[in-house]
């Protein structure tokens, strides 16, 4: 073969790969509204998950209820449903809820990356769902960073920002729902290049309003951007009900700590904070609320357990 023709065989060889390539990122943006199409018909994929290979990556396991994850779930979830008032009588709830709030929103953030706020979520809704049969929804709302879909390996597929962008669709419709369990995965959907922005506008507001009062006795767990890292976190507190603000015990600086919840309690109150990778002992609890907490106490938490970041 000439240097002529073999020239001409790599530019069309060139030229193949370059329509091959783009017949593909074709298909995938079909595949991708058409799986939205069908779940603004439907209901949320049902899935399992496989518990086992997730306890070792230090996440909650049904079969492993004695665990000492398990037992320190089990404090953080009671101190937090007593402050949402989810334990007291349906009568005594709704007087506890203020005029258009279930008290059903969940936030969960951190100063930085890598305090364990991602972890916290998972943990917290595979608790609530898996051992207290509480209808839960977990949200990806980390749009620049999100996480929970690696960390339970589902596939990507449509969800937040999506139904943001298109109120048409049926928010209840997208994710993934266990099988014989009440919790159901809204992942982060479609890459947002402006998610402070996109969590600003009417649509957002009606979206957490509806997931809000489409079920009063579900809870909506939402993992949040870090408060320094990004705006979002705080833009998304005004939405929530009460913040969990997860520390990294012996690691974040106090001052990083105060100046993220003075940003949180400007828009939100209802502000508790969580020690991560804290040592404790047998019957203690590292969960309470913001008020209570003894800033000079933190420089002098003890290291402890470690876990999954994020």
């Amino acid at each position: 073969m000439s240097v002529v023709e073999k020239a001409g065989a790599n530019v069309l060889k060139a030229a193949f790969a370059k329509k091959d390539k783009k017949n593909k990122k074709d298909k995938k943006k079909r595949d991708a509204v058409d799986m939205t199409a069908t779940r603004q018909m439907g209901e949320p994929e049902k899935i399992d998950l496989d518990f086992e290979a997730m306890s070792h990556h230090g996440f909650y396991n049904p079969q492993e209820r004695s665990n000492q994850l398990a037992l320190e779930m089990r404090a953080v979830k009671r101190r937090l449903l007593r402050r949402i008032g989810y334990l007291r009588s349906s009568g005594e709830r709704q007087a506890f809820r203020t005029p258009g709030k279930q008290r059903n929103m969940i936030l969960v953030t951190s100063t930085r990356a890598g305090e364990g706020k991602t972890f916290t979520a998972i943990n917290l809704a595979l608790s609530l769902a898996l051992e207290d049969q509480i209808e839960t929804l977990l949200i990806d709302a980390d749009l620049s960073r999100p996480k929970i879909r690696e960390r339970l390996g589902l596939p990507e597929a449509a969800g937040l920002h999506d139904r943001i962008l298109d109120p048409k669709i049926d928010v209840e419709s997208l994710g993934w729902r266990l099988i014989d369990a009440p919790l159901t995965i809204l992942p982060e959907g479609a890459r947002a290049e402006r998610p402070t922005d996109l969590f600003a506008t009417a649509s957002a507001q009606d979206m957490w309003t509806e997931l809000s009062t489409a079920n009063p006795q579900r809870l909506v767990i939402i993992d949040a951007p870090p408060v320094l890292a990004a705006t979002d976190a705080v833009m998304l507190a005004k939405y929530a009900d009460e913040i969990v603000f997860v520390v990294e015990a012996n690691s974040t600086p106090e001052a990083a700590v105060a100046a993220a919840v003075d940003e949180l309690i400007d828009i939100n109150p209802n502000v508790s904070l969580m020690l991560n990778r804290c040592q404790i002992g047998a019957g203690g609890a590292h969960y309470g609320s913001y008020e209570y907490y003894d800033r000079s106490e933190a420089a002098s938490a003890p290291a402890g357990k470690p876990s999954s970041e994020g």
